[in-house]
């Protein structure tokens, strides 16, 4: 079997990516590096690669060690834990038609061009069977919905709902920042 790349992009909020806590399920955006980028795409590539092992139970062939903190609830997942069901449905849109590209490449139009003409004699076969169907694969642009939080444990940035009035924790190594800092603001609320 040969291997295939799958490249599937979603869209950023000025180099904020969208992320989904696995828990609570609030929704919040990490700025991302340059290389985060080519990171997240080969993890979520391989986040549908499933081997199975001699115990016969399915297992993802790579998973991620680094541990990651919901910036909400402060409960800590894997780090390919976070993809927001729109993200994970873009993406299997991607690998739904890349099978449905091979189905009808090796399947379907050889038949239609052996069994779908006229044939002669005592026992005709006709195939009139249909191509497979290809998904949308759009998602709309990124809006700017949520404020920016500074996080000064990482020096990082985060972005979160604009109503949340809780502790923030860090989304890279969990530190919880209060509510407020001693001025009245959080971050650049």
């Amino acid at each position: 079997m040969s291997d295939t790349t799958i490249r599937v992009y979603f869209p950023l909020d000025d180099g904020y990516l969208r992320r989904e806590c696995p828990y609570c399920r609030r929704e919040f955006k990490i700025q991302l590096l340059e290389q985060e980028i080519e990171d997240l795409a080969s993890r979520l590539e391989k986040s549908y690669l499933v081997e199975e092992s001699k115990d016969g139970e399915s297992h993802s062939v790579e998973e991620s060690e680094e541990m990651r903190t919901c910036p909400y609830c402060g409960q800590q997942a894997d780090g390919d834990s976070w993809w927001t069901q729109e993200q994970l449905a873009h993406a299997m849109a991607h690998v739904e038609n890349l099978v449905a590209d091979m189905i009808n490449e090796q399947f379907i139009r050889p038949l239609k061009r052996e069994f779908g003409r006229k044939t002669s004699g005592p026992a005709p076969v006709r195939f009139e069977g249909r191509e497979l169907e290809k998904k949308r694969t759009w998602m709309a642009p990124e809006g700017s919905d949520m404020v920016v939080f500074d996080l000064p444990c990482c020096g990082r940035k985060i972005k979160v709902d604009p109503a949340w009035s809780g502790t923030i924790h860090c989304f890279f190594c969990g530190f919880p920042h209060p509510p407020t800092d001693a001025a009245g603001d959080r971050g650049n609320l």
